[in-house]
């Protein structure tokens, strides 16, 4: 039932990208590039033209607000439920949505054209080849031991991720390696996009090591 849930998520996101690619050719194509490229809101007429942008962007935004809404239930699901003695059952095929990161070097292509940084964050998805490794773990006891090297891989994890985010934020304000502020911030984004796509699949990769590492003792 999860891995439904999971590929559903998947296919909604897949099908959010390609309805926002397509308004955008639209809107390039055929309506001077209204609501791509920056414009002043203030002095904003409607014209239907724009509805393929508009409902693009609406999709999108639901979507974000699923995913979060989603994730915030299973989150509170899974505090509820610590007392659990097996963990989750998944595929690990899903790892295969981490592909979905790649999606991020559209950022590549929109911020020339328009401005635009937001794809950037697409990179996140790369933690989500982590769940090849959750699902390698699929029903396993959380006995101490189990439950002591979770803990651990997720502090390892967070260390790391919090290291190259202060180190990025630290070079980046400094400007020593960008000097245009607008690079600065899509690099900014990237950095910290990748690094938390790092921390979530460290969680994972890390515990699903210990575990196997101990077991072979």
């Amino acid at each position: 039932m999860k891995n439904k849930k999971f590929a559903i998520t998947g296919l909604l996101g897949i099908l959010c990208a390609a309805t926002m690619a397509g308004a955008v050719w639209y809107s390039l194509k055929f309506n001077q590039g209204r609501l791509v490229y920056p414009m002043d809101f203030g002095s904003y007429v409607f014209s239907y033209r724009d509805l393929p942008m508009i409902l693009a962007c609406a999709m999108v935004i639901i979507y974000i607000a699923f995913v979060c809404l989603t994730s915030f239930v299973n989150a509170v699901k899974n505090s509820k439920s610590s007392e659990k003695s097996y963990t989750r059952k998944i595929n690990p095929k899903l790892g295969f949505l981490g592909f979905f990161g790649f999606l991020g070097f559209l950022g590549f292509l929109t911020y020339p054209a328009s401005g635009q940084v937001t794809p950037f964050v697409l990179f996140i998805f790369f933690g989500f080849f982590g769940f090849y490794y959750e699902g390698k773990m699929s029903g396993t006891f959380m006995d101490e031991r189990f439950r002591e090297n979770a803990a651990r891989a997720q502090s390892k994890a967070y260390k790391i991720s919090f290291t190259i985010n202060f180190i990025a934020l630290i070079v980046f304000s400094q400007g020593y390696l960008v000097k245009n502020a607008e690079y600065t911030l899509a690099a900014l984004i990237i950095t910290l996009s990748l690094s938390k796509a790092l921390c979530i699949f460290l969680v994972e990769y890390l515990l699903y090591h210990y575990d196997n590492d101990e077991n072979r003792i």
